[in-house]
């Protein structure tokens, strides 16, 4: 006996689709009872089972209903996915304007030319054929970008155009791609759209793609009254014919900010500009930059000096930076003299050249002025008086990315070691010389008070010594004579904050920030005593006396909790954790390891902006719960 399911409303009941399956028991024949599906008994398996037949009945022809849809013309767009797309089908009631909405939702899939031609004819039954006939889009074979100014690579673009040779231009690769290429675009701070998507109708299998890039038509800075174009054009670097890029403007930004030229900065563009054309302007307000001090100041090692001091960091508007100082310390030792000059344009490539002449005196194992360990012995003093010259160049050489070749000579001379403890001390007189080679890369938001970002340095210096003079723990007269020996640093510093980045115009708005540095350098040959990594004090590790802990190797980590009370005053909470070995052994108290010692210290400390610079005061607790306060004028890092 037969009995005959049929599914009505099946894409695959307008095929010739037919095959036979096995039913493992009579009784799975009522899994098909809902399916639609058209079983019919045509054997018996070598069990006993009956095999079944499945296959599809013809569409009753119901007088006003849809026969059959044929669809022409179609190479590369397939039958069942045209037909999906319609709302006409076969089997349903004819509707004309079922058929004309089919008509436009077709031509909107984007791969035709034109509108498809629909025909219905009715046949003598009354049902009626449907006719689809298309013309697709030409297969693309090359795919040109217009309009492309070579500032994202070509293969990347190709790439986030999802359209690929091989294919037909559709509606929805064409929207696709163009969310694409815009997001490739920002994602590297430009601006560009896809603006048109056609065939060429010289060439009707090459696809045009025609990407529409933010230009900047004008770079304009107004309020500068001191400062000469020709510097601030080193500044800028976003030049009019070019794309815009917002990362580059605000490096640009940046970059003003940091000369400290200037108390506002103030970017705009311009509201009127034409459609994907930028005009740039920057309003600033200039600052005082020449500076006269005289007055009274605490150093690191902890000593009062009278100073006088004259600072001008944009001489006659160019850029340059000059100074001179006089520094009259309370302990002796006569004055220290310094001399600076630097341009940081001397070409057109923004190399930077530095020159300082100096005559200083450096106090070591000083007694702490706040409170701490005492040199000890009934020892007096012991100065370093350092007489020299360092000359120095710097260059971009790469995004973020600067290198420097430094050089420096100078003669060292101990002075006003006690006559009876002078053993106490090492003494090295004599002439170093260095050349010191370095890499930058700074990626931080500002070079000043950093919120975000981070910055790594680089640096090998070989250097050459001349010992003439020896004395104390270091009498031993081989030490006199020439040596040769080199020195590597590395350093990197982190910054990290909440909230979106800072504005341009307020490159110093208050941030919480979290700021970590890391310091590690080692020396390869003899070294005299001064040449040295020195560990301890305001620079180092906070809570011992300055340059507690020396040698060959030295490793630092300082990490601070920068919390904002207002916008020219921070309260600082740190961290630090360091230490030098491998040098020269003790002096009187202060102890020295042969292997690696590191030593921990952490406080608060307050910051303030003033108009001469950043003045920073830490109170530092030591390991042995011992405490100094520590006085710097400049940031920290």
């Amino acid at each position: 006996m037969e009995r005959t399911v049929w599914l009505r409303g099946s894409l695959v009941a307008t095929t010739a689709l037919a095959y036979s399956m096995s039913i493992a028991a009579p009784a799975d024949r009522s899994l098909f009872k809902t399916t639609g599906i058209a079983l019919t008994a045509i054997s018996t398996t070598p069990a006993g089972y009956p095999s079944f037949e499945m296959g599809h009945r013809p569409v009753a022809q119901v007088p006003g209903t849809v026969k059959e849809i044929v669809v022409k013309g179609n190479k590369v767009q397939t039958t069942q996915g045209i037909l999906a797309t319609m709302r006409t089908k076969v089997g349903a009631q004819f509707s004309q304007a079922t058929l004309d909405l089919d008509k436009a939702t077709l031509f909107d899939l984007g791969v035709f030319k034109a509108e498809p031609n629909i025909t219905a004819i009715q046949n003598p039954d009354g049902t009626y054929s449907i006719t689809v006939e298309v013309v697709e889009n030409p297969v693309i074979k090359e795919i040109r970008l217009v309009g492309y100014s070579g500032v994202i690579p070509r293969a990347q673009i190709l790439n986030a155009i999802t359209i690929k040779p091989g294919d037909i231009l559709s509606a929805r690769a064409a929207s696709i791609s163009s969310q694409n290429v815009t997001e490739l675009y920002r994602k590297s701070g430009y601006y560009a759209r896809i603006v048109d998507l056609s065939y060429v109708p010289e060439s009707p299998q090459t696809l045009n793609v025609q990407l529409l890039e933010d230009t900047v038509i004008s770079v304009q800075v107004t309020g500068n009254t001191h400062t000469k174009k020709r510097v601030l054009n080193h500044l800028i670097k976003t030049r009019p014919g070019e794309a815009f890029n917002a990362f580059k403007w605000q490096k640009d930004m940046q970059r003003l900010f940091n000369t400290q030229w200037f108390s506002k900065i103030d970017p705009r563009l311009e509201p009127n500009s034409p459609p994907a054309k930028i005009a740039l302007d920057v309003a600033v307000k200039e600052t005082r930059t020449a500076n006269l001090g005289v007055g009274l100041q605490v150093d690191p090692q902890s000593s009062f000096a009278g100073f006088i001091r004259f600072t001008d960091t944009n001489v006659g508007g160019t850029g340059q930076n000059i100074g001179a100082g006089f520094t009259q310390g309370t302990r002796g030792g006569g004055p220290s003299v310094d001399l600076d000059w630097a341009n940081p344009f001397i070409d057109n490539h923004d190399t930077s050249m530095h020159l300082s002449l100096y005559s200083r005196v450096v106090y070591r194992f000083t007694n702490s002025l706040f409170g701490g360990s005492q040199l000890g012995n009934g020892a007096t003093q012991y100065i370093e008086r350092h007489t020299g010259a360092s000359l120095g160049f710097a260059k971009p050489i790469g995004k973020d990315l600067s290198g420097s070749l430094t050089t420096r000579f100078e003669g060292v001379k101990t002075a006003n070691t006690s006559s009876t403890n002078g053993n106490g001390f090492i003494q090295q007189d004599g002439t170093v010389a260095t050349v010191g080679f370095g890499v930058v890369r700074d990626r931080r938001d500002t070079a000043i008070d950093s919120s975000r970002g981070n910055y790594m340095s680089l640096i090998v210096e070989p250097g050459y010594s001349n010992i003439d003079k020896v004395g104390g723990l270091i009498a031993d007269q081989s030490y006199i004579g020439w040596s040769i020996f080199s020195k590597f640093s590395v350093e990197y510093r982190q910054y990290l904050t909440n909230g979106k980045p800072r504005p341009l115009d307020e490159l110093d708005a208050p941030r919480k920030v979290v700021a970590f540095r890391i310091r590690a350098a080692t020396i390869a040959g003899p070294v005299p005593f001064s040449e040295q990594y020195f560990a301890g004090g305001s620079d180092t590790v906070r809570g011992y006396d300055e340059d507690r802990y020396w040698g060959k190797t030295m490793l630092v980590t300082n990490l601070e909790y920068r919390y904002p009370i207002q916008k020219t005053f921070n309260l600082i909470g740190f961290v630090d954790y360091g230490g030098a070995w491998g040098g020269y052994g003790s002096v009187n108290t202060f102890t020295q390891f042969a292997g690696f010692n590191m030593h921990v210290g952490y406080g608060l400390g307050i910051a303030f902006k003033t108009p001469l610079g950043l003045i920073r005061l830490d109170l530092g607790v030591n390991e042995h719960h011992g405490t100094r306060t520590h006085f710097q004028i400049g940031p920290s890092f």
